[in-house]
C-alpha cells in the first residue's frame, strides 16, 4: 500500500509513477476480471491504495484535487494494461470530481472521516425523483453502473416525473439500492456495469443538485475548493473522461496487434507478416488514427487547464467543442482498433485473442451516450453557427 504521508507532494508525476507501478498487476489480472464480469479485487485494491480514485476528490475532505488532466492520464494508462480496470476508474473518477459541485454536507457523507467513499452509478437521468418532505423520493432503474461491486456509495441522474427531463443528482448509500446483474455483453466485460434499482429511496436535499446547473458548471459549491477545478462543465469533463478510456483500450489494441503480428507467419509461403507492406500501412494508418486522437485529446486538456487558471464559466461553444472533439477522438480509436482487428488473421475470431478483446473493448466503449457521434456533431455545427445552448 503507497502510503499518503504528505498529499502535498502527490502531484501528476508522482501518479504516473503509480500508475507504472501497479499496470503490471492489472494486466495479469485482466482475464481474471473478464470471466468474473466485475473487476478482480486484487485490481480493485491495487488501485485503491495507489489512491487513483483520489486524484479527482475535493482536497477539503481528503482528495488529491489535481487536474483534470492528470485524471486523464491515469484512466489512459490503466486501460493500456486492463481496458475494464481503466474504464472504472473513469466512471468512478467522474463521479467523484463531479461530488465537488455537491453541497458540502455531501462531500463529508461520502468522503469524510477518511473514507474512499467510492461512487458508481449512472448520470443519465433514467429514473425519477419526487419532491418530498426533506428531500425526494428516487424510482426507477439506471443501467451501466461500472464498478457497483466495489461501491460504498452511487450517484444517480433523476429526471422530472411529469416532464422525464432532467432535475436532480443525487448520491445515496450502495445499500440502499439493488443490483440486477444484467452484464453479458460484448466487451468491457470486467467493468461490471450492471443495472441499478431503486423503489422508492428517500434521499435528504443534502445530498442532491440540480443536474442543468451541475452540467453547466455553475454550482454555487465549486466556489469553495482551493482551486477553479469543479467550475467546469460537467457535460464537458464527463465526455472527454470516456474518449480518455477508449483511447487507453485502442492504444492496447495496438499493442497487442504489433505483438501478434511480429510472430504470424502466412501459411501457405512462410512468409512473416511483419515484412510485408500491407500490414504496415495498415499498423501505420492506424497508429496515426491514435495519434490524432491522442492530440485532439491533448488540446481539450489545455482549455480545461485555462478554464482552471481563470475561474471562468465554460460557454455553449465551449462545451460544445469538447463534446465534439470527445467524439470524434473516439471515433478515430474506433476506426483504429477495426483496421488492427480486420488484418489479424483467423485466429482473431477466438475468444482467447487479445486483438479480439481490443477490438471489443473499444467498440463498446465508443458506444457511451455521451460521446455520441451524431449528436455531438450537431451540437458543435449548431454552436458554430451561433446557438447558444
Amino acid at each position: 500500500m503507497i502510503e499518503d504521508l504528505n498529499l502535498s507532494k502527490i502531484d501528476h508525476n508522482e501518479i504516473l509513477a503509480r500508475i507504472k507501478a501497479i499496470s503490471p498487476g492489472l494486466a495479469a489480472n485482466a482475464n481474471a476480471s473478464d470471466e468474473l464480469r466485475h473487476l478482480a479485487p486484487e485490481s480493485m485494491r491495487a488501485m485503491i491504495d495507489a489512491g487513483m480514485f483520489k486524484i479527482p476528490v475535493p482536497a477539503r475532505v481528503g482528495g488529491y484535487e489535481l487536474n483534470l488532466r492528470t485524471l486523464a492520464a491515469a484512466v489512459t494508462g490503466l486501460s493500456e494494461a486492463c481496458p475494464s480496470s481503466g474504464w472504472v476508474l473513469m466512471v468512478m473518477g467522474a463521479h467523484h470530481w463531479c461530488m465537488g459541485s455537491f453541497p458540502e454536507a455531501a462531500q463529508e457523507d461520502v468522503f469524510g472521516g477518511g473514507h474512499e467513499g467510492l461512487l458508481a452509478g449512472t448520470l443519465s437521468w433514467q429514473g425519477t425523483a419526487t419532491d418530498v418532505d426533506g428531500g425526494y423520493r428516487i424510482d426507477g432503474r439506471w443501467q451501466f453502473g461500472s464498478g457497483i461491486d466495489h461501491a460504498e456509495w452511487v450517484m444517480l441522474g433523476c429526471g422530472d416525473p411529469a416532464t422525464r427531463g432532467p432535475k436532480v443528482h443525487i448520491v445515496m448509500p450502495r445499500a440502499d439500492i439493488d443490483v440486477d446483474d444484467t452484464w453479458h455483453v460484448l466487451g468491457l466485460r470486467g467493468s461490471g456495469s450492471k443495472d441499478l434499482v431503486a423503489n422508492g429511496v428517500f434521499v435528504p436535499a443534502r445530498r442532491t443538485i440540480d443536474t442543468r446547473t451541475m452540467f453547466a458548471g455553475m454550482s454555487p459549491h465549486s466556489a469553495n475548493h482551493a482551486t477553479n477545478l469543479y467550475k467546469l462543465s460537467a457535460e464537458a469533463m464527463l465526455s472527454m473522461s470516456v474518449a480518455t478510456a477508449v483511447l487507453g483500450s485502442a492504444k492496447y489494441a495496438l499493442a497487442k496487434f504489433i505483438e501478434r503480428t511480429s510472430q504470424r507467419t502466412v501459411i501457405q509461403t512462410g512468409a512473416r507478416k511483419a515484412e510485408q507492406a500491407p500490414t504496415q500501412i495498415r499498423l501505420a494508418e492506424a497508429a496515426a488514427e491514435i495519434h490524432a486522437a491522442e492530440l485532439i485529446q491533448r488540446d481539450s486538456y489545455d482549455v480545461f487547464d485555462s478554464f482552471m487558471a481563470s475561474g471562468e464559466r465554460m460557454s455553449f461553444a465551449d462545451r460544445a467543442r469538447i463534446r465534439w472533439q470527445a467524439s470524434y477522438s473516439a471515433e478515430l480509436c474506433r476506426r483504429a482498433a477495426t483496421r488492427l482487428y480486420s488484418g489479424s488473421g483467423a485466429h482473431s475470431i477466438y475468444e482467447s485473442s487479445a486483438i479480439q478483446a481490443a477490438f471489443r473493448n473499444v467498440n463498446v466503449g465508443a458506444q457511451h451516450a455521451s460521446i455520441d457521434f451524431d449528436t455531438a456533431a450537431e451540437m458543435y455545427g449548431r454552436a458554430q453557427f451561433g446557438a447558444t445552448k
